[in-house]
């Protein structure tokens, strides 16, 4: 790889003015990280110091930094060389390369742990370019990509949809593919915290009908991409797909991750898959990769490149994961986890949450209604995803009164965001409304409120609450006279023990038992 770039360059340098090679190096440089690279920017550098354009000495110094500045044990020569390069491009007045040494500092700020600090150095590059009279388009959309990202990073703020997406496409024109993936991603993010499904599938279908984007990306960016799609499935409840995407990611990076200064995507990618394999019931697997997630905290590597936020997201995904496995089994007991409650509360706040492990942490894990009201105050998408249930949480009583019982359950079939909702989440709702009116013998509500999902049980690809809805619905159509239906929730009540969702097993047998079918109490 040196020798051939060595080559490549060095032909060009004999051929060609030195700037007219600037862009080749910049799409090299963005979509690379290693040692060849490096010493080719460096030869090119000390090549381009000898003659005197300084213009083209600060555009190099700027490749050479994007190299150097993503290991925290290179900050001393990083800022070294920031700090020549800024006094370069003042001297010479290039407002570009003044505007790309605030954007590095901002990153400098970000990786020492200034966050305010690194927000005013990417605001003040974007200042710099938005009064110039026409800045380079390559200063002009780095710029503005980091400036979005800080915003929506420190205070997810919304509004930087309209520049990523521009940069995304500067990006995908001009074959930056790591900018390209990094922009992707926080959209895919953005369009399902505002609940725009549609523009976030489009999005994702426009890069994998694009496959020629994947096979010429270098294969750490490629896993990039694999795992924004997966994370965009994910929280989607798309979880086949997801899971496909987020094991391509990770099979990429795990020779490599401890290397590698995509390392974080790694740990990431395991924890979502550990989310994902646990709502397909694959407990087991989910175990497992919540194991190896603790062993790569504890150890570091994979983590030491995520910025702080990136790493706290990553941890309350991998603690929602941990609460959800913990209250399938039989024997869970909420005092036994109060400071896992606690951690998942105290971070509800910041992080996005998978609508239906944070539905399950809210029915499982006791909050009081002050906590509900606490956190259905807040301005989050995730909660504001699942106002519905935090609402019918908050009215329900353990009075069983059929007035009250329907007074709250409206709240759950009155839900503002059933436009923008899953076929899985309004099944989970629906679900939860179907268990409240067997509780007030309203049998007749059943049967019209399930029958939709009957012949659509696939769809729902979250294994529990598939098993659930298909005993239910026999639930519901033995009250209004089917005889088959207690045999049909046996059925169920197998499959429970053969996924090992042991309290939703003793959940349905209690069910059969309050139907008073004695000839199916004796199976049991």
């Amino acid at each position: 790889m040196k020798e051939e770039l060595r080559k490549l360059f060095g032909e060009k340098l004999k051929e060609t003015n030195l700037p007219l090679i600037i862009n080749e190096l910049r799409i090299l440089c963005a979509n690379e990280k290693s040692k060849d690279v490096l010493e080719l920017v460096d030869g090119v550098l000390e090549y381009s110091k000898s003659s005197s354009d300084l213009k083209l000495v600060v555009d190099l110094y700027e490749l050479k930094i994007k190299q150097l500045y993503h290991f925290k044990e290179n900050l001393p020569l990083v800022e070294e060389l920031l700090e020549e390069m800024s006094q370069i491009a003042t001297k010479i007045n290039y407002i570009e390369g003044l505007a790309l040494s605030f954007q590095i500092k901002g990153y400098i700020e970000l990786l020492k742990g200034n966050r305010e600090r690194s927000n005013y150095e990417f605001s003040q590059a974007v200042e710099l370019l938005r009064n110039s009279i026409q800045a380079d388009s390559y200063a002009y959309n780095m710029c503005n990509y980091s400036y979005a990202v800080s915003k929506w990073l420190s205070c997810r703020d919304f509004s930087v949809v309209s520049i990523l997406e521009n940069s995304a496409e500067y990006f995908h024109l001009n074959y930056y593919y790591h900018g390209f993936a990094m922009a992707l991603g926080i959209l895919i993010i953005i369009y399902m915290q505002t609940q725009n499904k549609e523009r976030m599938m489009k999005l994702i279908r426009k890069i994998l009908s694009g496959r020629e984007l994947l096979l010429k990306a270098p294969k750490e960016i490629q896993s990039m991409i694999h795992y924004f799609i997966g994370i965009g499935h994910e929280l989607n409840l798309n979880l086949d797909e997801a899971k496909k995407h987020l094991l391509e990611s990770q099979a990429i990076l795990r020779p490599i991750y401890n290397k590698s200064i995509y390392s974080g995507y790694y740990i990431t990618a395991l924890s979502y898959l550990a989310s994902t394999y646990a709502l397909q019931g694959e407990l087991e697997s989910a175990h497992k990769q919540m194991k190896e997630v603790d062993e790569l905290i504890e150890e570091g590597i994979a983590t030491r490149n995520l910025d702080s936020f990136s790493k706290e997201q990553m941890k309350h995904i991998f603690n929602l994961t941990k609460f959800y496995i913990f209250s399938r089994i039989q024997n869970f007991r909420i005092e036994d986890f109060q400071v896992l409650v606690q951690t998942i509360f105290d971070n509800v706040r910041r992080f996005q949450s998978n609508a239906i492990i944070f539905c399950e942490f809210l029915l499982n894990a006791n909050l009081t209604k002050e906590q509900l009201i606490e956190i259905r105050n807040l301005n989050n998408p995730s909660t504001k995803r699942v106002e519905h249930i935090i609402n019918f949480l908050i009215e329900k009583t353990t009075t069983i009164d059929e007035n009250e019982v329907m007074h709250y359950t409206s709240k759950l079939k009155r839900r503002p965001v059933e436009d923008r909702m899953t076929f899985t989440e309004k099944a989970f709702a629906d679900l939860l409304a179907a268990q409240e009116y067997y509780k007030i013998n309203r049998f007749a509500e059943i049967s019209p409120l399930l029958r939709k999902y009957e012949n659509q049980l696939h769809k729902i690809e979250v294994l529990e609450m598939r098993v659930f809805m298909e005993a239910f619905i026999q639930v519901g159509a033995y009250k209004n006279g089917d005889s088959l239906g207690p045999a049909l929730q046996y059925m169920a009540i197998k499959k429970c023990r053969q996924y090992g969702f042991s309290r939703l097993e003793y959940k349905l047998s209690d069910y059969l038992t309050m139907q008073g079918n004695d000839t199916i109490r004796k199976m049991l």
